[in-house]
């Protein structure tokens, strides 16, 4: 009995949404910073084996919007969460606070089969994962829904990543594979040399910058070089709001914009499997997250 179906996890900023479909996948498909809003849109992770075919579906943080980007990331969370087989919740297990952002998730997914996943388990005391699950369990019942499953977990340990596996194809209808059996994510080698690139700026920027900028291919070409080697010449923009934030993310003699090319050249080259030419340049859009034609590709996922 071969069973395929769609698996949405969300949760707040930093829960470990990302991570924990990319350890599942066993593919970088999704970027990971420890600064929150790293997800823009939704991606799908694929995981097949002889038995199912779970797809994955990560989302944004849940958090209050401020700008249109901000609302599109949130629709998409919503669009998520509807007509799908099995709704991961996770919740980080070092801040287990039921706060506004907490609710409006739970009251979104309470008519869905919900799993409720503790994730970080092995940062706390295990005398406080009991109290967690008592909380979130008290919760979801007062406003008439239920957790199917529970399960505790450390993504970075890998911890309790088999048992939430299994408890997952429990709840997938049978059914034929949707995607192929080679298949592990929806988006494209473009999309990802976007996401590596912003990942590569979210780590190495200060605080202020990296929410306000936005990366765009305008080249991805394959050629042939003189040794007839593959090589792929990408051409990218890194847009800012402020020319402040231009100078902080070149760098002083460029020294900031050549670490964050050298860190993504060789990840994506790692991705690709050939040679990379990566060009990169800055230019400032003001206000580029309330404008609608800079969000389309985040509009696209909803």
């Amino acid at each position: 009995m071969f069973k395929s179906g769609y698996i949405t996890v969300v949760g707040k900023p930093n829960a470990g949404k990302s991570t924990l479909v990319n350890k599942l996948v066993g593919f970088k498909v999704a970027i990971t910073t420890p600064k929150p809003q790293t997800t823009r849109f939704n991606i799908k992770g694929i995981i097949t084996d002889e038995k199912s075919q779970m797809i994955f579906i990560d989302t944004p943080g849940v958090h209050i919007p401020k700008d249109k980007m901000g609302e599109y990331m949130m629709k998409n969370v919503e669009s998520a969460v509807k007509s799908v087989d099995v709704i991961i919740y996770m919740v980080d297990a070092t801040k287990p606070t039921i706060d506004k952002a907490s609710e409006t998730i739970m009251q979104n997914i309470c008519n869905n089969n919900i799993i409720l996943c503790i994730n970080k388990i092995d940062k706390i005391e295990k005398g406080k994962i009991l109290k967690i699950i008592s909380i979130y369990d008290e919760y979801i019942k007062s406003i008439g829904g239920e957790f199917k499953e529970i399960v505790p977990i450390s993504v970075y340990k890998e911890d309790g990543l088999d048992i939430l596996k299994e408890c997952i194809v429990k709840y997938l209808p049978e059914g034929e594979c949707i995607y192929s059996e080679d298949d592990i994510t929806d988006i494209t080698e473009r999309e990802i040399v976007e996401e590596i690139i912003r990942e590569k700026a979210l780590n190495n920027l200060d605080e202020e910058v990296p929410h306000g900028i936005k990366v765009e291919v305008e080249k991805f070409k394959k050629r042939k070089n003189r040794q007839k080697q593959s090589v792929y010449d990408i051409e990218v923009n890194i847009i800012c709001e402020k020319m402040s934030h231009k100078g902080i993310i070149i760098g002083k003699d460029g020294a900031m914009l050549k670490k964050i090319g050298t860190q993504a050249r060789y990840d994506i080259e790692n991705m690709l499997e050939d040679k990379v030419n990566l060009k990169l340049w800055v230019k400032v859009r003001p206000d580029w997250q309330d404008n609608d034609n800079y969000l389309k590709n985040i509009k696209s996922k909803i």
